[in-house]
């Protein structure tokens, strides 16, 4: 799994649907590993517990893009990061582009 900020912040010329595309895999992919991961030890409990943050922290980042407004429990960091990117959508073409088909609104 790669670091959120990093991974937000090296997006260039990226469309919307790109953008909730990349969003949707990589918090399929922190579900997946809450799904298999087992919890026989600390280090075990621990990276389960960080998948589930992580998994959150990118629901609520699609959840701001998909609907252009923050969503309870989103830190004024991911606000911040989530405004940057939003800035750059609008710097490099449309504000909205249209839904992608098989996505959650």
């Amino acid at each position: 799994m790669r670091d959120i900020d990093a991974l937000l912040n090296s997006l260039v010329n990226i469309d919307r649907n790109s953008l909730l595309v990349i969003l949707s895999s990589e918090a399929e992919a922190a579900r997946q590993l809450i799904n298999s991961a087992q919890q026989r030890t600390a280090s075990q409990r621990a990276k389960q517990r960080d998948a589930e943050q992580r998994a959150a922290r990118l629901d609520r980042m699609l959840s701001f893009f998909q609907n252009g407004e923050s969503v309870p429990g989103m830190s004024q960091r991911d606000i911040k990061l989530c405004k940057t990117v939003e800035q750059r959508l609008r710097a490099w073409g449309e504000p909205r582009d249209p839904p992608v088909p098989g996505l959650k609104p």
